[in-house]
């Protein structure tokens, strides 16, 4: 590895990150992450390099995701930050790609359980039946019941808020457990049918 300037290598890997992709929102994602990308810079400069370059390059990854960044873009950085610091046979290399890939598809998986998640909390899992009633589909995927439990009391608390007096709860028999428990503790009437 030459002696190439840390202020020197972050512009050339930012340049080579830009001209891969010709997204506007990567090109966004590679500025919004130059602060992450000086650490990588300095620390790939050590020798020898040692698990903290790993464990920014896992946040490198996470950052990308968390900002939209595409696959693209999270696959191929780790090559350019190596060509940028003239290291493109380093031992650091593949642990490094790994890392970035690892910590780019952990936040996706995260950020698709919490969107799944989301589609439970109220309203969203309701449907008006009347002006003071609604029915609720109690199918939040949890197991825990102090999962199960809190979020029945959320939506239990928002369906009082609103006015709510009566509901039709369905769903599999521990979400349909919680829901109506924290209903009839709300003061919210559990019916069959209306």
């Amino acid at each position: 590895m030459t002696s190439i300037s840390p202020d020197a290598a972050l512009i050339v890997w930012v340049d080579g990150d830009k001209r891969t992709t010709f997204s506007v929102r990567d090109h966004e994602v590679v500025e919004g992450t130059r602060s992450i990308r000086a650490l990588i810079v300095d620390l790939a400069l050590r020798d020898p390099a040692d698990d903290e370059l790993y464990d920014a390059c896992a946040s490198l990854g996470r950052a990308i995701a968390r900002q939209g960044g595409s696959p693209t873009l999270a696959s191929g950085t780790i090559d350019h930050a190596s060509e940028a610091l003239d290291a493109v046979e380093a031992e650091w290399l593949a642990g490094a790609r790994a890392a970035v890939c690892e910590g780019f598809s952990a936040t996706l998986v995260d950020m698709a359980r919490t969107e799944g998640l989301q589609a439970w909390e109220f309203p969203h899992c309701t449907v008006p039946l009347s002006s003071d009633a609604i029915a609720i589909a109690a199918g939040h995927p949890a197991d825990e019941r102090e999962v199960l439990d809190a979020w029945a009391a959320r939506a239990a608390k928002s369906a009082a808020l609103l006015g709510i007096r009566r509901a039709v709860v369905s769903g599999p028999r521990a979400p349909r457990l919680a829901m109506t428990e924290a209903l009839t503790v709300a003061g919210i009437q559990v019916v069959g049918r209306l």
